[in-house]
């Protein structure tokens, strides 16, 4: 009897600890999703230089790798936690931008709210990938699916310009939005938009094959190419010919680098990560 009590005391006791650690999952990842750089706030959610802007991604990515490897164990729960987040946040995020803009008062103020969502995701993504957590190819499609449609929205803010609202092109390499860099490694200080706008040109592409494999799985690793190749010239062309935002060859090159990332990345996760049968 007293071997009983002590073994259901242990049990009880583990059981708590893992309710624990789900609720501190949570806990981080809602919150992660819900910091901005917002122009409307003060304090940590407020707009600050970019040394802290980057100590707040800094901050997310440590949190969530300690979270996520805390319920390393239970997978499907942190699928179901990241993925209805996900579901939940995204039309909050749409009516944000459109409408209240609590995010901030400005275009790029608001897309570092996307930013830190994209980051804390990725973030559970690749601890789990890097561990090669159990259960991971349900993770896997479920992730991407339900990451679809913010990455879509993030897709249409960025390209899809209102016609004729103004137009400048570039059709010299290294004349454009490689100058960017030039200034970034001049002054690593200067203020946060040359970072968004050169590196973001990178990562916005990097999730694309992802997503195309999820929803089609039988797709050669040649044809996710043809289509990464093909998707920088539809956005660039929608603006050149709808006379609207920035034309670059340079952000077709950041674009193409970005995609090919990915598909590296997502094809070595295929190979040694993900089943056939599943």
């Amino acid at each position: 009897m007293l071997i009983s009590k002590q073994l259901f005391g242990d049990f009880m006791t583990e059981e708590k600890k893992n309710k624990i650690k789900q609720l501190l999952f949570i806990v981080v990842f809602t919150l992660s999703c819900l910091t901005m750089n917002s122009s409307e706030f003060n304090g940590y959610n407020g707009s600050h230089g970019t040394a802290f802007l980057f100590f707040k991604f800094a901050i997310i990515i440590l949190l969530v790798i300690w979270a996520t490897l805390e319920n390393i164990k239970n997978v499907l729960f942190i699928s179901k936690t990241v993925n209805i987040t996900l579901l939940v946040i995204t039309p909050i995020v749409v009516f944000d931008y459109y409408v209240t803009q609590i995010s901030g008062n400005q275009f790029l103020y608001r897309v570092w709210w996307i930013a830190f969502i994209i980051t804390a995701s990725a973030t559970v993504f690749l601890t789990l990938t890097v561990a090669k957590a159990d259960n991971y190819s349900r993770f896997y499609y479920s992730f991407w699916k339900c990451a679809t449609p913010i990455y879509i929205f993030t897709l249409i803010i960025c390209f899809l310009r209102i016609p004729n609202n103004g137009l400048t092109t570039n059709f010299k390499l290294g004349n454009g939005t490689f100058i960017i860099l030039k200034r970034i490694i001049e002054n690593p200080n200067i203020n946060f938009e040359p970072y968004l706008i050169f590196f973001g040109n990178i990562i916005i592409f990097v999730p694309l094959p992802f997503i195309i494999s999820a929803f089609f799985r039988k797709l050669k690793p040649y044809h996710l190419a043809i289509i990464g190749i093909a998707v920088p010239f539809i956005a660039e062309g929608y603006q050149y010919i709808f006379k609207c935002g920035d034309v670059d060859i340079d952000d077709i090159i950041l674009n193409w680098f970005g995609f090919f990332i990915g598909l590296t990345i997502q094809q070595i996760i295929k190979k040694r990560l993900l089943t056939e049968s599943e």
